[in-house]
């Protein structure tokens, strides 16, 4: 066993300085020191490449690499168990031979309870350090399924090896758990910190390229206050008429109000059969058919002319303008109803109801 420059012989007890060994038994130990580190030189390795191809290769990234290569092995060392005496020689190893950092100050941060730099670097789905948070705006549109940029990709594979190193779980799976936490904060990251300008100038170019849920991320941006109730969690695993819907149920008032900001934004754009097609005969279909919302719906259209020509001048004619109009049979609006149907008439979208 090697105790910092010491060697001791647990059999028979025999002990002394390394430097007392003969040449041959000295070579065996750097071999075995060698081979023993080589894992966690790799994933130090592998942070410092993946920040520097980030960031550049200056000295300020070099030891951005080397606090967050800190902060795994003290994070991985936190749990008493792993403070093994092997892990406190190879620590102690690893900082005879790269000198940015002590294993004294590493253990003493892992004695601590709180990693060293935790408030910088700690990586979870509850929490993110401001190293993680700072690299989301930068970061393209999240996709599930859509390979992470090379340089994250070794910089969290680096972290997840050097904590493996002393933890003893398995580094993929270690890199699995950092991946979907961070995941979760870059996903969510838009709806907590929207750009609203961006979104209304890709609802009203009707260009969802870049976010196919642009409508309902508008309208949670637009609205904070009604959206408040859900988590961010909950509103990615809505659609734009699941959100109308809820809302509206709600409050329908503010319901209508989501909806004229939709039409109105994308207003050039209803004469385009897709566009016309994705929101009358989808997105506000839940909302229009809703009988809460209806009466005040109706009440709306009798004033306002232009919520009347989106709806059923436009380049869709379906369900809603049919469930609008079975809506003015049950509410007494025949008046209505006959004004309706004389746009209708004119529209050349229109072949008839079913």
């Amino acid at each position: 066993m090697v105790r910092g420059n010491r060697w001791e012989c647990g059999w028979c007890g025999d002990f002394g300085d390394i430097s007392s060994l003969n040449r041959s038994e000295r070579i065996k130990l750097s071999r075995a020191s060698d081979a023993a580190l080589e894992d966690l030189e790799r994933g130090v390795l592998s942070i410092l490449e993946g920040i520097q191809a980030h960031f550049g290769s200056g000295e300020k990234e070099r030891l951005l690499a080397c606090k967050l290569a800190i902060y795994g092995m003290s994070h991985a060392l936190v749990p008493a168990n792993n403070q093994t005496q092997h892990n406190l020689q190879l620590l102690q190893a690893f900082f005879q031979r790269y000198s940015f950092c002590t294993a004294g100050e590493v253990l003493g941060a892992a004695r601590s309870g709180k990693p060293a730099f935790e408030d910088q670097f700690l990586l979870t789905k509850e929490r993110l350090g401001s190293f993680w948070e700072s690299l989301l705006p930068d970061l393209p549109q999240y996709e599930a399924y859509k390979a992470w940029p090379n340089w994250l990709y070794q910089t969290v594979d680096g972290l997840s090896d050097v904590e493996s190193f002393f933890s003893g779980q398995d580094s993929s799976t270690l890199f699995d758990t950092l991946q979907e936490a961070l995941d979760t904060h870059w996903n969510t990251y838009p709806l907590l910190h929207p750009d609203l300008a961006a979104l209304e100038a890709a609802v009203r170019n009707w260009d969802l390229s870049k976010n196919e849920w642009a409508c309902r991320d508008l309208l949670i941006a637009a609205f904070p206050d009604a959206v408040r109730f859900w988590s961010a969690e909950e509103l990615l695993e809505m659609d734009t008429m699941e959100l109308l819907g809820k809302v509206s149920e709600w409050k329908p008032e503010v319901g209508i109000q989501m909806m004229k900001l939709l039409l109105d934004t994308a207003e050039r754009h209803l004469q385009e059969p897709e566009a016309a097609d994705q929101l009358l005969g989808n997105d506000l279909y839940e909302l229009c058919q809703n009988q809460t919302v209806q009466p005040k719906l109706l009440a709306q259209l009798k004033e306002d002319a232009r919520l009347v020509r989106q709806l059923f001048q436009s380049a869709y004619v379906g369900d809603l303008q049919e469930e609008l109009l079975e809506a003015c049979n049950w509410f007494g609006e025949a008046r209505l109803k006959a004004y309706l149907l004389s746009l209708l008439a004119q529209n050349p979208y229109f072949k008839g109801f079913n």
